[in-house]
C-alpha cells in the first residue's frame, strides 16, 4: 500500500491515527482503557484513530491530543505529525443553516382592494362589539334581579366576578454558550441531530428539549449556562470530551 501523499490532509491524519492505534495495541490496551487513563473522551480517541476529521476539532488541537496519547504510550509520532503539518490545516464544514430565500425583484404594487371587501371585516368587528355589550347588559340585569330577591338569612349575595387570567406558559429551558475567543464547537441533540458545528465565538442559545451534547476544541474558553444557574467553563484545556446537558427536574 503506497504511503499517503504529503499534500493530502486525509492521508496525513490517517497515518497519525494508524501510528496511535498500533502503539496502543502493542501495549495490549483497549481503546476504552487508554481513554480512561488519559481522562479523554472515548469518542474523541476513536475519531483520532479512525482519522475521522468530521468528529475532530481544529488541526492545532488534534496535534495536541495526538501528542498526549503518544507521550502516554511512549511512541514517536514525529513522522505522521510532519506529514499532517505539510498537508495544511483541516477543519470540518460548519453545519448548514437554512435561510429564507432572497426576495425577488420588486414588481408592480398590488391594486387596492375594492371598498366592499373592507366593509366585511368592519361589519364583523361591529357585530362582535355589539354582542359583548349586550352580554354585559344582560349579566348586570341578572345580578340586579338576584340582589332584589330576598334570600335566606345570612346568605351572601352572589356577585359576578371577573374571569381569572390564564396561566402564562413558561418558556422552555435553554443552554447558553459563550466564548470571547474563537473555539471549535459542536452541539447536537441526544437523538444525534447536529445543531451547530464550526468555529464559535460570541453567544448562542440552544433549547434543551430532550438533552444536548456539547464538544469544544478549547473547553476552557467556552462558558455554559443552564437556566438560571451560574455559568461555568466546559472543562480544562486538556479535557476535550463530550459534555451532556439535560433540563433540571421540576
Amino acid at each position: 500500500m503506497p504511503a499517503p501523499s504529503p499534500n493530502n490532509a486525509t492521508g496525513g491524519l490517517s497515518a497519525l491515527g494508524e501510528a496511535l492505534r498500533h502503539g496502543r495495541e502493542a501495549q495490549g490496551l483497549s481503546i476504552a482503557e487508554l481513554a480512561g487513563r488519559l481522562n479523554m473522551g472515548l469518542e474523541q480517541l476513536q475519531a483520532l484513530e479512525a482519522a475521522d476529521a468530521s468528529r475532530l476539532p481544529e488541526a492545532v488541537f488534534v496535534i495536541a491530543q495526538a501528542r498526549r496519547v503518544a507521550s502516554n504510550l511512549a511512541i514517536d509520532i514525529s513522522g505522521p505529525l510532519q506529514m499532517l503539518r505539510a498537508s495544511g490545516p483541516f477543519q470540518p464544514q460548519a453545519a448548514r443553516v437554512q435561510t429564507s430565500p432572497a426576495p425577488g425583484p420588486a414588481g408592480p404594487s398590488p391594486r387596492p382592494s375594492p371598498r366592499p371587501q373592507i366593509l366585511g371585516p368592519l361589519a364583523l368587528a361591529a357585530a362582535i362589539l355589539a354582542g359583548v355589550a349586550t352580554g354585559g347588559v344582560l349579566l348586570r340585569q341578572q345580578w340586579l334581579q338576584q340582589r332584589a330577591q330576598p334570600g335566606p338569612a345570612g346568605s351572601p349575595i352572589p356577585v359576578p366576578t371577573a374571569a381569572q387570567p390564564a396561566a402564562v406558559a413558561t418558556s422552555s429551558p435553554e443552554l447558553v454558550l459563550r466564548s470571547q475567543e474563537p473555539s471549535w464547537l459542536e452541539v447536537k441533540a441526544e437523538a444525534g441531530k447536529v445543531l451547530f458545528r464550526g468555529t464559535f465565538s460570541g453567544e448562542r442559545h440552544f433549547p434543551l428539549g430532550g438533552g444536548l451534547q456539547v464538544l469544544a476544541g478549547r473547553p476552557d474558553l467556552v462558558q455554559a449556562q443552564l437556566g438560571t444557574a451560574p455559568s461555568r467553563a466546559l472543562g480544562p484545556i486538556d479535557q476535550v470530551r463530550w459534555q451532556r446537558f439535560s433540563a433540571p427536574a421540576p
